[in-house]
């Protein structure tokens, strides 16, 4: 199962801001194509929809109304489910933090990794810094 991070997330939104983000928009198109599990955290997509928002980060920020339209449009695919932390997520994320020394802006990161392990899912991602996660299987769409 493949789990994407929010960049891979506002790539696949916003495909006519760069050809990364239409790269990425159609290698994550072609793997739900291809019938490829994705589970998507609802993290993620409360964070997508800060980003995507946001007119610090972009000139043309989308509307709430679009935004969510897009996360909805995720959820409602057939090969797509929500992945929440169950039993092992705390310890895992515990872990991570603490074996890491992470703290401020890297927790949610901390915290993805943990739903990633628990889960056995894949991490796919442009940011580089989910190296630093021991066992984390990851993919980036770009490479």
């Amino acid at each position: 199962m493949l789990f994407p991070d929010v960049n891979v997330v506002v790539y696949a939104f916003r495909p006519s801001d760069s050809e990364r983000a239409a790269a990425v928009r159609t290698w994550l198109l072609d793997r739900l194509d291809r019938g490829e599990q994705m589970g998507v955290s609802e993290l993620v997509l409360s964070a997508f929809v800060r980003i995507a928002t946001n007119g610090r980060i972009f000139n043309e920020p989308a509307t709430p109304a679009s935004a969510l339209a897009f996360a909805d449009s995720l959820l409602a695919h057939p090969r797509v489910s929500v992945v929440r932390g169950r039993d092992r997520h705390w310890p895992f994320f515990r872990e991570l933090l603490l074996q890491n020394k992470l703290r401020g802006n890297d927790v949610p990161d901390a915290y993805l990794a943990a739903l990633c392990l628990e889960a056995g899912a894949t991490m796919a991602t442009t940011d580089r810094g989910f190296r630093r996660f021991d066992g984390l299987r990851m993919v980036d769409p770009l490479a």
